[in-house]
């Protein structure tokens, strides 16, 4: 009895150390979980720490490997391009149990393009004006991995995460609602897809950023100071009415009053009174009144400058004679009969400027030297009223769109300040004489540069606007025959269709018909403006005989630019058109006899 007891507790103990062989999961994989590109090869451990099974294997779709004896066994793909392959290790124990580990994988794909634009909207924004910009991505995977997130330069403004699982590639859009300010002029939006596939995937996680998208803001004027203006102001004093405004595009300035148009002008007893200047562009306009009020004449303080100024114009008047007759010699005669007169000035921006010297007599017996003192002197009793003394080289250019521009605005007389009014490349200088106004990439269709001088003398304030003319070639010509497939009978009227697809200036577009190496017909469009890139179309009339079988009909879109565009005109030709002419047939009613 002892015996079996003896034996019965030795079962007991088999049984229960034997049990942890069954207790743990007997495989284990490594790495246990693999991200990997579309395309890129893979190798997974699969291993057990038993000694109780009959063997092991590996089963997929690709690389699965037999049954095999063995404690280990290895997956490998050497281009994985399954997208939901699931590799599965088994193992078969010897009590008959088949436990499996199934492998996560993750293929991956970046994306072939990332694209940002704006929704239903093309050109220039307006301010507080909402606006859909929207991000797409083409073919990516996985979708549940994707992060797009929002940038306005470097501002993170917003990120999108997709709940959905989708293991193949698939197409994506995120959508961004904006409403742009006048600081957002000229701020870049960009959108950036980011994977983040985990620790096991590439560290940092994968980026495709898109390119920037630059936004132009248009908005209403508005004044540095608002506020209505009141001057005092003295007879012969010299004011300016500052009017200006910020706006985009540039605001136009004008002037409304009894007395003058301008902002800047010397006052005759009549200018006193109610200046209003309205700054618009074709968002708004805005408006300032300027009161301008006259002191009080006389009193002792004009009355001493009026005798000290005489004072000085003699004291002047005798050194110069002393001089004078000091180099002349005795013998000589010196006469006064000279005077500096002021005429009427050109400038209409001035209501009284003295502009002219005229010289009324001079003594014959004068030498050449008293002459040369005689007319320095008159030069300092004038002050000459100038044209607008700028000058754009060159006065007009012609760019093709994308293309760099420079130009340069030079001043032919003194300047306190020369710059360029405009929406991309803005510049300034204080008393240079030259400013140059310079676009690396030339992309905006409603551009008008504008260089702007303040001088020290009159007119103080002037400027010249450049002439630009931007250009596109179209991006397609086609030549086809409307309403009509076949060949074509003889003697019927036909229409051919000539279609050029996105150019720009159309003004400057003249469509050509050829017939063969003959042209039979031009089609200008001078008549219409748009500056940006449009579609148009030109009709050509046939009527095809005979000897019109086989030929070939052509349309050739030519810009004709001017002497500053490019020479020979760029010109884009459609694919010949072959013409092809059937006879109308003569059916004959008497029969026909063979014999």
């Amino acid at each position: 009895m002892v015996k079996g007891l003896y034996g019965f507790l030795t079962l007991g103990v088999l049984v229960f150390t034997g049990g942890p062989t069954h207790a743990s999961f007997p495989l284990e994989l490594n790495p246990p979980r693999v991200v990997v590109r579309y395309g890129d090869s893979v190798s997974v451990n699969c291993s057990t720490s038993s000694t109780d099974h009959e063997g092991m294997g590996w089963e997929a779709t690709f690389g699965g490997t037999g049954f095999e004896e063995v404690n280990f066994v290895i997956w490998t793909v050497e281009v994985l391009t399954d997208w939901t392959i699931e590799p599965k290790c088994h193992i078969t124990l010897i009590d008959g149990e088949q436990p499996s580990k199934v492998l996560p994988v993750i293929l991956y794909k970046t994306p072939d393009s990332v694209f940002i634009s704006v929704l239903r909207h093309s050109g220039p924004m307006v301010e507080g004006t909402e606006y859909q910009l929207q991000c797409d991505i083409q073919n990516i995977a996985p979708l549940q991995n994707l992060v797009v997130k929002w940038y306005k330069g470097n501002e993170l403004l917003d990120n999108v995460t997709y709940s959905n699982v989708s293991k193949t590639p698939v197409d994506v859009s995120a959508t961004l609602m904006i409403s742009p300010s006048r600081d957002d002029d000229g701020a870049q939006y960009r959108c950036r897809a980011e994977l983040d596939l985990g620790p096991e995937g590439p560290q940092p996680p994968l980026i495709m950023t898109s390119e920037p998208l630059n936004i132009t803001v248009f908005y209403p004027p508005t004044f540095s100071r608002p506020e209505a203006e009141t001057l005092d102001i003295r007879v012969g004093e010299e004011i300016t009415l500052n009017c200006t405004a910020t706006g985009r595009p540039t605001p136009l300035y004008s002037w409304q009053s009894s007395h003058v148009q301008e902002a800047l002008f010397t006052t005759p007893s009549e200018v006193p009174g109610n200046y209003t200047c309205t700054a618009s562009n074709q968002i708004g306009k805005i408006s300032k009144t300027f009161t301008v009020n006259p002191k009080p004449k006389g009193g002792r303080t004009t009355f001493w400058a009026i005798i000290g100024s005489g004072l000085g114009l003699a004291f002047v008047v005798v050194i110069v004679y002393v001089v004078v007759k000091y180099r002349a010699g005795p013998n000589s005669i010196i006469c006064s009969l000279w005077s500096c007169q002021a005429g009427p000035s050109r400038n209409s921006t001035r209501l009284s400027t003295p502009t002219i010297v005229d010289l009324i007599k001079v003594c014959k017996k004068m030498e050449n030297y008293f002459l040369k003192w005689i007319l320095t002197f008159c030069m300092f009793c004038t002050v000459s009223g100038e044209g607008c003394s700028l000058e754009l080289k060159p006065s007009r250019v012609v760019v093709g769109f994308g293309e760099p521009v420079s130009v340069s605005c030079e001043a032919s007389r003194p300047v306190r300040v020369l710059g360029w009014e405009s929406a991309i490349g803005a510049a300034h200088t204080q008393q240079d004489r030259a400013v140059q106004w310079k676009v690396d990439s030339l992309i905006d269709w409603i551009e008008e540069p504008i260089c702007y001088g303040v001088f020290f003398t009159a007119p103080r304030q002037c400027e010249e606007k450049l002439n630009l003319i931007l250009y596109k070639t179209p991006d397609s010509v086609t030549i086809s025959s409307a309403n009509h497939t076949g060949p074509m009978l003889e003697g019927k009227e036909y229409q051919l269709l000539c279609d050029v697809q996105n150019i720009a200036p159309v003004q400057y577009l003249t469509l050509r018909w050829y017939r063969g190496q003959t042209e039979v017909y031009n089609h200008s469009f001078s008549d219409l403006t748009p500056a940006s890139p449009v579609q148009v179309s030109s009709i050509l009339l046939i009527t095809p005989t005979k000897a019109d079988n086989g030929a070939q009909y052509k349309c050739v879109a030519q810009l004709d630019l001017g002497q500053e565009g490019p020479q020979p005109p760029p010109s884009v030709t459609s694919e010949p058109l072959n013409v092809s002419v059937h006879c109308e047939s003569i059916h004959s009613t008497q029969p026909l006899i063979v014999s």
